[in-house]
């Protein structure tokens, strides 16, 4: 039995879990419509786990720095097991530990109902004899309130916050696995990176009062990554409407592509890096939020003075890669470059 790999990790400040008994207050201002609980996220295989911590857990610092004898105990919370979507309620299943006061309909563990017993083929062929549905990627997005979990069978699945399927994200005639997605900061959009070298745009309706959620393919992005490749992850990025998403993959590439577009998008606004001796598996932007400009690119929608717009262009952010392929006797390196405008690139178009 091969030991379960951990590809998500996540601390959450506020875990909201809709109860009956708010959703009765919903007219009411005083009451919070949630709710809510720190955890940690983790995932093995094909479930997401969620722990708590204890009350009478804590941590201890002695002066050196270094942990005293009480240490950090967690409890489990939640469990979320995905199957396939066959099995029913959206191919998940949910159980929750020591919660009072929840609705009698809650989803748990269907032990009956196994990965094993459905005939579609999912991720790894002979490797995953089981046919699991592994998690391969999980983000919750506090603006909505959703859990997204990109999974082995290229769906992408929304949870809301008592383990339920509330909607599903899926291409038809897309047979290849996801590896990694990305909310944008409000919830209203998210990015899905395909096995194929594919990247999806994905608008996201959520009605809060209904708790209906309503997903739409926007646009599907190709021609920046060599096709057949997987990228292994995507970031939205540029000004406080994040009119710019960046997709990074084993094809050492780094694409930068215009998230306002939609339709069938062949190429990106710039290829940034290409080695491809050094895949890139990781990456993270560094901004300057001390400046007038909350980011890079605020002067792509005209908001800002000529001279703004001039001053900006010697500023600069950072970007980190992490990859490589093989390691020398220094070890893998990691990568840190310096962005600076040097022209006036218009997104805001026809807007």
């Amino acid at each position: 039995v091969e030991v379960p790999q951990i590809y998500a990790l996540q601390f959450i400040n506020e875990w909201r879990m809709s109860s009956k008994a708010t959703e009765q207050m919903r007219q009411i201002d005083e009451f919070n419509l949630s709710t809510t609980v720190p955890v940690l996220l983790t995932s093995s295989d094909d479930t997401i786990h969620l722990w708590s911590q204890e009350d009478s857990s804590v941590i201890s610092l002695h002066e050196t720095g270094t942990l005293g004898q009480n240490e950090l105990r967690l409890e489990k919370f939640m469990d979320i097991n995905f199957t396939h979507i066959d099995s029913g309620y959206g191919g998940v299943r949910a159980k929750m530990y020591g919660v009072e006061n929840l609705d009698s309909n809650d989803i748990h563990l269907d032990k009956r109902s196994s990965n094993k017993k459905s005939t579609t083929t999912t991720f790894g062929g002979d490797r995953n004899p089981e046919n699991l549905v592994f998690v391969f990627d999980a983000s919750y997005c506090p603006s909505n309130s959703l859990l997204g979990v990109a999974l082995s069978d290229g769906t992408l699945r929304l949870v809301n916050g008592r383990g339920m399927c509330v909607t599903l994200l899926s291409l038809p005639g897309c047979q290849s696995h996801l590896t990694s997605f990305s909310w944008n900061h409000d919830g209203s959009k998210l990015a899905s990176c395909v096995a194929t070298g594919h990247l999806i745009l994905w608008k996201i309706n959520c009605n809060h009062y209904t708790q209906e959620v309503k997903p739409s393919c926007v646009a599907i992005f190709e021609g920046g990554h060599d096709i057949g490749r997987p990228l292994y992850g995507t970031k939205f990025c540029g000004s406080d409407d994040e009119i710019l998403l960046m997709s990074w993959g084993v094809d050492g590439k780094l694409c930068l592509w215009d998230s306002s577009l939609s339709g069938q998008v062949n190429s990106p606004i710039s290829v940034l890096a290409c080695n491809g001796d050094y895949p890139i598996y990781a990456l993270d932007l560094s901004i300057d939020t001390t400046r007038e400009t909350n980011e890079l690119y605020h002067l792509a929608f005209g908001s800002k003075s000529d001279d703004a717009i001039r001053n900006d262009f010697d500023k600069k952010f950072h970007i980190v890669l992490g990859g490589g392929r093989d390691s020398g006797f220094l070890g893998v390196p990691a990568y840190i470059y310096d962005v600076a405008l040097t022209a006036k690139i218009d997104l805001n178009v026809d807007k």
